[in-house]
């Protein structure tokens, strides 16, 4: 770094944060007053309201740092101006563009810090504050101005649908959560019958028991009794013994029926049963019949595996849950398994925790779903207050959205990028109204580009609520001011004598 570059930097950092401190003074010396005696009720100590108002300097920042830069930068300017530094500079040959780099460079520096404060920070600062206060009441839940009640949020990309109880904003813990989802590709639903028997000229099945693996890693699949629903067994007693398998004698006791035989008389004869046998597969079943035993024609331990029917939803409803371990994990849960879009007869499990990997929502995408929802029902937004992230977790939840809701969410994108260029934009503002050389006062020229910068900072405002209620595109509402007042400053500044 220049020498010059070293000098220009510190006459602007001492009057900036002068200034920068003015106005966080002032601005926390009227909300004081306007908040006692909201920190009255809440008994809140010296400490605690100084803690209060740290949470909340990053969202102070973002409207004080624009403009608190601009009048350092008037200052050191018009300071410079006055002693005919600059002239002498430009006269050691260095245009003013070169000049002014140092301030351009401080500007990118704070255009980079106002998007990760808006982005990353200033978005919750205002919850971190409430948190603050309530725990310091004394007849209140230390907590409960973050519980949000009543959330329905649907995953229409995915057909999911959520019924939240309430969601805590902090821990994300959720209350009576309610979740439908369909179940995944990987499911299967099996059958395994003890005994089925050829009866009169039908399969019949007995002691039945019905398996749903939810997915293809399910090593605890919900098992129910059925008496119904077991699958028609293909084929006859002799369709058996023709299918792949493997023959075993076995010695059974049978009748005698050979002459002079007592009546009633049982021996023991070799018969030839079929084990592990395959029965083709028909719609998609895969039946295994452990044994058939042709004397008696009876299947023994017969499982079959069916396709999971379209349409087929998962139930999970639990008292509690949370973000656990990257995974949402229920307790006192009672899961149903609805095989088809009319099943009367869910299969039911219960758990006292069940965590349900399948669940791709995020505790950040319920908040998105609560801020964008609490917007769209609240007053009219006069700047952005949804950041980046949360609006991508609200469109891939909602693929198909209002065009009104579309327009205001498009806005607040474009709103998010273009504001951090403020700080540079302030920097075309003053330099031409500042660096005029000639001794006079120091006030001089400020006068007119504070008006400028007024102008600048209420069409932002304008064109923010025109992109909100659709009137123009959102890129227009967001970034024409930039475009024009950093325009007519680059033709300014290039004319400075």
């Amino acid at each position: 770094m220049r020498l010059l570059d070293r000098y220009l930097l510190r006459e602007l950092l001492v009057p900036l944060g002068f200034c920068l401190g003015g106005f966080l003074v002032f601005w926390m010396g009227f909300d004081i007053l306007g908040e006692l005696d909201g920190f009255q009720r809440a008994r809140m100590r010296v400490v605690d309201v100084a803690l209060y108002y740290w949470l909340g300097l990053p969202e102070m920042l973002v409207t004080v740092l624009p403009v608190g830069f601009l009048l350092a930068l008037l200052y050191a300017l018009t300071n410079h101006a006055r002693h005919n530094e600059l002239t002498a500079i430009r006269a050691a040959g260095i245009s003013l563009w070169r000049l002014c780099l140092p301030y351009f460079a401080v500007g990118a520096v704070f255009s980079g810090g106002l998007y990760a404060l808006n982005e990353h920070v200033a978005p919750d600062a205002r919850e971190r504050q409430e948190a603050l206060k309530q725990r310091r009441l004394a007849a209140r839940s230390e907590d409960a101005k973050l519980w949000r009640e009543r959330i329905d949020l649907e995953n229409v990309a995915e057909g999911r649908r959520w019924n939240i109880g309430a969601f805590h904003l902090g821990t994300a813990e959720l209350r009576a959560p309610r979740i439908r989802l369909p179940l995944d590709p990987t499911a299967r639903r099996g059958f395994r019958a003890r005994l089925v028997v050829w009866t009169n000229g039908a399969w019949m099945p007995k002691f039945v028991v019905e398996s749903l693996w939810r997915n293809g890693g399910d090593a605890h699949p919900i098992a129910v009794t059925n008496k119904v629903g077991f699958p028609a067994f293909p084929g006859s007693p002799a369709d058996v013994l023709r299918w792949p398998g493997t023959d075993l004698v076995v010695p059974t006791p049978v009748l005698a029926t050979n002459p002079g035989a007592t009546l009633g008389m049982i021996v023991m004869t070799n018969v030839t049963w079929r084990t592990n046998v395959v029965p083709p597969a028909e719609s998609g079943a895969r039946w295994r019949v452990g044994s058939y035993d042709p004397t008696r024609r009876e299947c023994h331990d017969v499982r079959v595996e069916v396709p999971v029917p379209a349409g087929a939803v998962r139930h999970v409803m639990g008292e509690s849950g949370g973000w656990v371990d990257g995974e949402w994990s229920f307790r006192n849960v009672a899961e149903y398994i609805f095989r088809t879009p009319t099943d009367s007869e869910p299969m039911v499990s219960m758990h006292a925790t069940l965590a349900v990997p399948e669940l791709t929502e995020t505790p950040d995408m319920i908040r998105a779903e609560i801020r964008v929802e609490g917007l769209q029902r609240g007053r009219a937004l006069r700047r952005p207050e949804l950041t980046l992230r949360q609006i991508r977790d609200y469109r891939r939840l909602h693929p198909r959205i209002p065009p009104k809701l579309e327009a205001m969410l498009d806005t607040q994108v474009h709103a998010r990028l273009a504001a951090p260029w403020t700080c540079l934009v302030v920097v075309l503002i003053a330099v031409p109204f500042s660096a005029p050389s000639g001794r006079r006062n120091i006030f001089y020229g400020v006068a007119g580009s504070i008006g400028i910068a007024f102008a600048y900072f209420v069409l932002q405002r304008f064109g923010f609520a025109l992109g909100q209620s659709g009137q123009v595109p959102g890129w227009v509402a967001a970034w024409l001011p930039n475009l024009v007042f950093a325009s007519v400053g680059a033709v300014l500044t290039a004319r400075v004598p």
